[in-house]
């Protein structure tokens, strides 16, 4: 009897024993499993963490890159706002041969005292001559216009400048009163002119490009150029001459002279702009 309670009392611990050994591994192995999560959450976090902060350079980045385009963009407005400065060539004809003469400038009030002029007429005795923009610009209107006093015919056209003077031409086959025969003439060749012209509205026209061709009918046929400062409020009349960088190189004085012969005899000289 004392025997086989032994054996029992054995038998129990040792199964004791064994649970206890069981119980342990487990919650090593659970620890274990514990920190191998652990360590995989930390990687994940790790990773999420540099991929984060890559973003964020590349944001910081693209942000840089957006600042730096930004600062030039106003160096382009400032210098589309800041225009060239207005540069004309000194005649309106392609030749400057083909005119023998040139009416100047004069303000209303001016010392000379002649006759108030708002621009410059180019004289020719040749039936065709060709034409060109003595600046660059865009083409406010080209039309055949009627004289109201007389009913003579010429071409009217327009450009403004990038400065935004506005240039224009008057292609007149004469000057002075005109009769009916001469005005019928006009008629016709205005019409030839018209079809002539290269340019329209809303055209680009470039400095020295060619614009068509002056008909006319006697030694004063003629382009009237005028130059007026702007579009805008009051009309205010500019003398072409101030604004041709190579006048000094040019004609043009001497062939006003030639002009101011004929109609003054020697009595005066006047200036290319005379105020």
């Amino acid at each position: 009897m004392k025997y086989k309670t032994l054996i029992w009392l054995a038998c129990l611990c040792g199964a004791a024993v064994l649970g206890c050994s069981s119980e342990g591994q487990s919650s090593d192995d659970s620890d274990s499993v514990e920190q191998e999560d652990s360590v995989f959450v930390a990687s994940s976090d790790s990773v999420l963490e540099e991929s984060g902060n890559s973003e964020v350079a590349t944001s910081v980045q693209e942000q840089t890159g957006g600042a730096a385009t930004t600062e030039k963009a106003p160096a382009e407005d400032s210098s589309a706002s800041s225009p060239e400065l207005l540069n004309l060539l000194t005649t309106a004809f392609v030749d400057s041969s083909d005119y023998w003469g040139v009416q100047p400038y004069a303000e209303q009030a001016n010392q000379l005292g002649i006759q108030f002029h708002n621009g410059f007429d180019y004289f020719t005795n040749q039936e065709e001559v060709g034409l060109q923009a003595v600046s660059d610009g865009r083409v406010m209107f080209v039309e055949i216009f009627e004289r109201p006093p007389d009913g003579a015919f010429q071409i009217n056209l327009a450009w403004q400048a990038p400065s935004g003077e506005i240039v224009s031409y008057s292609l007149e086959p004469s000057a002075g009163p005109a009769n009916a025969t001469k005005i019928a003439e006009q008629k016709v060749l205005a019409d030839k002119m018209m079809k002539a012209i290269t340019i329209k509205a809303g055209d680009v026209v470039s400095q020295g490009q060619f614009l068509g061709y002056l008909y006319g009918q006697d030694e004063w046929a003629h382009v009237h150029m005028t130059l007026k400062a702007s579009s805008q409020g009051p009309e205010k009349w500019l003398c072409p001459a101030d604004f041709m960088a190579t006048l000094n190189g040019s004609d043009l004085l001497a062939k006003s002279l030639v002009w101011a012969e004929g109609l003054y005899k020697g009595s005066k000289q006047p200036q290319l702009c005379n105020y």
